[in-house]
């Protein structure tokens, strides 16, 4: 459940975001995914759109369709990685996360990346609208290129 006050506006607290992110300790999105607008403004390294690095920025649905779908199916499982959350912290209406992540690829490869998020939360929804993400590129990019579909 979202904190909103008696006005209805939201307030993002340091419990309501890791209500979101712990359970991306085991891979499950579905706390963090469902508080993101489908209109979200995902932009991950770059405003170019660069399909070999996973890079651009997306809306909710490109992003699962050109970035997390065809990543996770280059690992073992067809599971995203195991999340370890190494810093977190809100700032107003923002989320500012560090995490580990770590999976092995299908190639046997590890695949470890580090990451940092940063989340805007709209005051009148509680949806983000906005994420900067950043990462290791020339690792996704090996990972892409290196493991089949």
């Amino acid at each position: 459940m979202s904190p909103l006050t008696s006005e209805a506006k939201f307030t993002l607290t340091l419990e309501y975001a890791k209500s979101l992110v712990d359970p991306l300790a085991q891979s499950d999105w579905a706390p963090l995914m469902g508080v993101i607008d489908p209109d979200v403004r995902w932009r991950i390294a770059s405003e170019t759109n660069d399909l070999k690095k996973m890079t651009g920025v997306f809306n909710l649905s490109t992003w699962m369709e050109q970035i997390s779908g065809p990543l996770v199916k280059r690992l073992v499982n067809d599971a995203p990685p195991q999340f370890t959350v190494q810093y977190l912290q809100t700032v107003g209406n923002r989320l500012i996360m560090e995490a580990y992540g770590q999976a092995v690829q299908k190639n046997g490869n590890p695949y470890q990346n580090t990451y940092a998020w940063f989340f805007t939360f709209s005051e009148e929804t509680g949806k983000v609208v906005e994420i900067h993400e950043y990462l290791d590129t020339a690792l996704v990019q090996e990972v892409v290129q290196t493991n089949t579909l």
